[in-house]
């Protein structure tokens, strides 16, 4: 059977280490002509750092709305060193902010050193980084920092967003009104979604990632990462054998191509998990494709069952709220749906752009 191509860097960033001492960068590439910018955002509110007390949950949040580019993917619009705004894709399952080689060229960045990399592929990889003096979104920023560098192509946008500018931060992320809300938070802060309905999670933190232990296949225990960076879920091997043992899979296994960050194409196998259950709720007929990714191993998520939960499933809810301090997650069940009858289909229409 021909495999079908997921082109999309399901797993952007997990790990990252200074090559050995010594190594030389590879030379720059031409800048390439200058990208049409995205318009500039209305100005949104700015969190105000005094209200990080008992007041926490009335502070003003940079508030945005998101782009969901083809891949179901959140873009937002951010300056790099005061000039853009430039399209960065949220991704909560990438260790480090990226940036597209193609900007850092154009905006005449320096290079620093390289940087091993640990992604969706099936080892890992090196990548040059550069010096980036600012990073900003309203009155979030990151400074100064060392940015790893990948093709913009392979990227999907002009770079990432990730959790080394989000871990003190919570996102809700509204996909009815496709908006995303990032407010400080401390720890035992009060959750933003309180609907009865509510699904809570809470999780554990493993370099950045939060990763959710009460999700079960067939009453097995699996471990899930919250990865807004992934346009559909992944799940090691581990978990290929646990639902290819007990039957779990609605359809037959069969042969595909997902697209890394690095622009390699990793060997994958795909298929439809009949139940997935996550703190109550059923997610049925959810696809998912298997790939021994070094992406798990760097989680320490290579030998017993674990899925990244992209968005594919993460849209599947009107709202989800990422609590980074107090490791939780909270997904609000759709208008209309009750926690009492606990089942979602994947691929019935329910979810949105179908």
């Amino acid at each position: 059977m021909t495999p079908i191509a997921v082109r999309s860097p399901l797993w952007s960033l997990l790990l990252a280490a200074p090559l050995l001492a010594g190594a030389t960068p590879g030379p720059v590439a031409p800048a390439p002509p200058p990208a049409r910018e995205a318009s500039t955002p209305d100005a949104a509110p700015v969190a105000d750092p005094g209200l990080l007390g008992e007041n926490l949950e009335n502070a003003a949040p940079f508030v945005q709305p998101f782009d969901l580019d083809a891949t179901r993917r959140m873009a937002v619009q951010v300056m790099v060193e005061g000039q853009g705004p430039f399209s960065f894709l949220v991704d909560t399952g990438a260790e480090r902010t990226v940036i597209a080689r193609e900007l850092a060229d154009r905006l005449d960045l320096g290079r620093s050193e390289k940087l091993r990399m640990a992604t969706i592929g099936t080892s890992t990889a090196l990548a040059p980084s550069f010096r980036i003096a600012s990073l900003n979104m309203t009155d979030l920023s990151l400074t100064p920092f060392d940015a790893p560098a990948f093709a913009g192509r392979h990227i999907g946008a002009a770079g990432l967003i990730g959790v080394d500018m989000l871990e003190d931060r919570r996102l809700l992320i509204d996909f009815r009104s496709e908006k995303i809300d990032i407010l400080p938070s401390r720890r035992h802060a009060r959750r933003l979604i309180r609907d009865r309905d509510a699904i809570v999670v809470t999780a554990r933190n493993s370099a950045g990632r939060l990763i959710l232990s009460d999700a079960r296949i067939d009453g097995r225990r699996i471990d899930v990462v919250v990865d807004t960076g992934a346009q559909s879920s992944v799940g090691n091997p581990a978990l290929m054998k646990l639902i290819a043992s007990r039957r779990q899979n609605s359809t037959a296994f069969y042969p595909a191509v997902l697209g890394a960050i690095t622009g390699e194409d990793v060997p994958a196998m795909r298929t439809s998990i009949k139940t997935i259950e996550i703190e109550g709720i059923n997610i049925n007929d959810l696809p998912i494709s298997f790939a021994d990714s070094k992406a798990f191993e760097a989680l320490g998520l290579d030998e017993r069952p674990a899925l990244l939960l992209g968005m594919d499933s993460l849209s599947l809810f009107d709202r989800v709220e990422i609590d980074f301090p107090n490791k939780r997650v909270v997904l609000d069940m759709p208008s209309g749906a009750h926690r009492e009858t606990g089942r979602r289909y994947a691929d019935a229409g329910w979810m949105r752009g179908t």
